[in-house]
């Protein structure tokens, strides 16, 4: 058991630990790729506050958490940074407090003095939002130290922008010009077109409260441009709504409600309270500009309703006074009144001096530790100078003593360089003579490589010459080859029409002598056999004339004996006519056909034939073999069909002759090859064959037969 449990530690058990290794750092690579692209994802949807930001934001905290490494922390700060600046932007403040106390503690935890300095710039931000701007410069202040101490240009134009908005809300209009101009610069330089563009906003702003109207007018333009060019909603909404205010000062009253109305539409798609709040505002007093007092009222409530959600009190200071002022267009004096004091009332604690002086405190603490920094950096820089300075002499005496060194080395340099010259003048005369040497074997060289050149010259054309005559001796044998093939293709066209001629010839043959036969048979019919029984019929009837019978049964042997003899006599001239048509030769095919079908037609088997399109008569040969393929098919029907109709119809047109022989008798299986090996059909497929035409059998058992029959005609 001991054995046992030691093999296990000694060669198990490592295996399982490095197999968990190896299965944790696959599981790491996995979630650090899933995690990369789950943050480019939701950064698209939270740039665009889009609703689904969050929830890729969720997704990366999640699977960041417990996982200490550099690549996981910098994702987990960031999704959280993320998701407080997309509640900010939406006029969500609680939930952005939340988030930016969840960032600060975070870079507490982590001692990431950049994340500690984001959280601050967005608590700076939901501050100025809430007017609580004694609050938002001293969080940027705090931002904006760490940034520069960290040489971060990015973070120092945010918090260097958030400082002078700021100073924009408590009218020190001249501070945020400088401020601004030099967080526009540190965006363009890192291309951040969006974020300077958002500064040119607040830029133009400020020199709207120093009155230049041509430089403000110029920035909003700008910076409407750079945003709708990025397709950044709030930005674009947020200027609109300045260039609407500056139209309206002017009294461009369309201008003013078209940008008032691009606005309010890209707000209201990033539901941003607080921009909406403003926005009613400037747009109350356009319609109190105009004389719509109720517009205005629905606007100003509006107004008021949004400041609240957003808490942005001096979007509610501006409410209560346009309702102070619309309360007493409309004559009620006293909500004028009421109005007007909680006005006051609120302005003035946005406004205090205290706040004033406390702004002021912290802006001269943070430049009197801005200089006192750079006091005791310039100490720094003094005493390194002086240290430098020192080991500068030490250096110039080490080096003087160098230099008479030098100075001595260089007699004895400048002899040794004596005998050096007079060793090189030595090699140089040897040197010389080996290039001249070296200049005949390059000479030889020459010479001896176009002598290669000419042999290889030579060769080339032996080569060309003997590729000419191959390249003749192929085309000739290829040219003899084609004539060939051309002779043999020609003679097996030869030989197939010879063929068919000779098959055509012989076709001809058969049917004619066939037809030959028939005459023969007919003619000894109607001569012989037919002569005979009417002989015999004579013969019979003289010799009852002179017989006297007196028995019935005598007399009834005797007609019947005349009946059958008549009969007989009948069925010869038939079969003679069948062999040999008396009309077929003198009335065309359709008269004899029907001529034919008249001697057939009785009440077992009623017979219909229409012909149509036969004005001409057709060749001897072509009438003869129609007719007997219609006789053999007709035959055929009598004799196996068991049918009590038959159809027969012959149409001639431009094409040939289309003929039908349909019955209703018991039909076959066409499908079966032994229905086909009858004589009597492979006479009618040779027939039809020999003409050049079709035959198609359209049939089945119980189903009846029709005989399908096309020949062409010229």
């Amino acid at each position: 058991m001991k054995k046992t449990l030691l093999i296990f530690i000694v060669l198990i058990m490592p295996a399982i630990i490095m197999a968990q290794k190896k299965a944790g750092t696959d599981s790491l690579k996995t979630d650090s790729i899933k995690i990369a692209a789950l943050y480019n994802e939701g950064k698209k949807y939270t740039l665009a506050f889009d609703k689904k930001g969050p929830e890729y934001m969720q997704q990366i905290i999640k699977l960041c958490t417990g996982k200490t490494s550099a690549y996981f922390t910098r994702y987990h700060g960031d999704a959280i940074a993320a998701l407080a600046s997309f509640y900010m932007y939406t006029g969500k403040y609680d939930q952005a407090v939340l988030y930016y106390n969840k960032l600060m503690q975070f870079g507490i935890d982590n001692k990431s003095g950049f994340d500690i300095a984001k959280a601050n710039l967005g608590f700076g931000n939901i501050a100025d939002y809430k007017s609580d701007y004694e609050t938002s410069i001293n969080k940027n202040l705090l931002a904006l130290k760490y940034f520069e101490s960290a040489h971060d240009t990015a973070g120092t134009a945010a918090a260097t922008g958030n400082v002078a908005n700021s100073y924009i809300r408590i009218k020190q209009y001249q501070k945020a010009v400088s401020l601004l101009n030099n967080a526009i610069n540190l965006y363009l330089k890192k291309g951040l077109n969006r974020q300077a563009a958002n500064n040119m906003s607040s830029l133009a702003r400020a020199y709207q409260g120093l009155g230049n109207k041509q430089k403000e007018l110029e920035l909003k333009l700008k910076a409407f441009s750079l945003f709708s060019a990025e397709g950044y909603k709030k930005g674009i909404a947020t200027v609109a709504m300045n260039l609407g205010v500056f139209y309206a000062a002017e009294n461009n009253i369309n201008e003013a409600k078209k940008y008032y109305d691009i606005s309010l539409k890209n707000s209201w798609q990033i539901n941003d309270n607080g921009n909406i709040a403003i926005l009613y505002n400037n747009m109350a007093d356009l319609n109190l500009k105009i004389n719509k007092p109720e517009t205005a009222m629905l606007c100003t409530d509006s107004a008021w309703y949004y400041s609240q959600k957003s808490g942005d009190r001096l979007a509610q200071a501006d409410a209560l006074l346009n309702k102070a002022i619309l309360s007493h267009m409309q004559s009620k004096h006293n909500d004028g009144e009421t109005f007007s004091n909680q006005y006051i009332a609120l302005r003035d604690s946005i406004y205090n001096s205290k706040m004033q002086s406390q702004v002021a405190d912290m802006e001269v603490k943070y430049e009197t530790e801005k200089k006192e920094n750079q006091i005791a950096l310039l100490n720094i820089e003094n005493n390194n100078k002086s240290l430098l300075l020192k080991n500068s002499l030490l250096q110039i005496n080490k080096k003087q003593l160098q230099i008479t060194q030098q100075n001595q080395a260089l007699t004895i340099n400048q002899l040794e360089l004596k005998n050096k010259n007079e060793k090189l003048i030595n090699q140089q005369l040897d040197a010389e003579q080996k290039e001249q040497n070296i200049k005949s074997l390059q000479k030889q060289s020459h010479i001896q490589k176009l002598e290669i050149t000419n042999r290889g010259l030579k060769i080339k054309q032996k080569n060309y010459t003997i590729a000419v005559i191959l390249v003749l001796i192929i085309a000739g044998a290829a040219l003899a080859y084609s004539l060939y093939n051309r002779y043999r293709s020609k003679q097996k066209v030869m030989i197939q029409q010879q063929r068919l001629e000779h098959q055509e010839h012989l076709t001809q043959a058969i049917i004619d002598a066939e037809e030959k036969e028939r005459k023969r048979i007919a003619s000894d019919l109607h001569d012989g056999v037919g002569q005979m029984f009417s002989a015999v019929k004579m013969n019979l009837n003289g010799l009852l004339d002179r017989v006297k019978i007196d028995r019935d049964e005598d007399r009834f042997l005797a007609e019947k004996t005349m009946a059958l003899v008549d009969e007989s006599c009948k069925e010869v001239r038939v079969i003679s006519h069948q062999m040999m048509p008396n009309m077929l030769l003198r009335s065309g095919i359709a008269s004899d056909v029907k001529s034919f079908i008249e001697k057939i037609d009785s009440e077992s088997l009623r017979v219909n034939v229409e012909a149509i399109g036969f004005k001409d008569r057709l060749e001897s040969n072509v009438e003869i073999v129609l007719y007997r393929v219609i006789q053999e098919t007709v035959n055929n029907v009598i004799k196996h069909a068991k049918a009590t109709t038959l159809y027969i119809r012959l149409n001639r047109d431009s094409s040939g002759i289309n003929a039908v022989i349909a019955d209703n008798g018991i039909g076959f299986n066409t499908d079966l090859k032994d229905d086909f090996e009858g004589i009597g059909l492979k006479n009618i497929a040779t027939r039809i064959e020999y003409l050049k035409g079709t035959i198609n059998y359209v049939s089945a058992p119980g189903m009846g037969t029709s005989v399908k029959i096309w020949v062409p005609v010229e």
